[in-house]
């Protein structure tokens, strides 16, 4: 049986809120990087990745993570991570992602972090 990614998008205080549910390998990251092509393109390019409910993201999701930053930072946008599930923020410690790119316990916290 095939994992599968979910995303869901809302839109809270100006800012895109995309949360992304079940698993992201390099079987669903194609599905994320259009959709967030999409949003990057015709959003107002501040987005807060919301992983509480994402099970699992492989090397793959994390380049798709870091080129959708590059592209909303290009176009004078940003995307901030608020909020992980367990698995997901200890590879994304391990990485280094939290040292590099603004990681949050929640998308609330993110949301403000645009403020700054």
């Amino acid at each position: 049986m095939s994992q599968k990614i979910i995303l869901e998008h809302h839109t809270k205080a100006g800012v895109e809120i995309v949360k992304v549910k079940g698993f992201m390998d390099l079987l669903q990251v194609r599905q994320f990087e259009v959709f967030m092509d999409q949003l990057i393109q015709t959003s107002s390019r501040k987005i807060v990745l919301d992983f509480t409910e994402l099970e699992y993201i492989s090397s793959a999701g994390l380049g798709a993570i870091i080129g959708c930053i590059r592209e909303a930072r290009a176009k004078s946008g940003d995307i901030k991570i608020g909020g992980c599930s367990k698995p997901v923020k200890d590879i994304l410690e391990s990485f280094g992602f939290s040292s590099v790119f603004t990681v949050t316990n929640t998308p609330e916290e993110a949301i403000l972090k645009f403020g700054d």
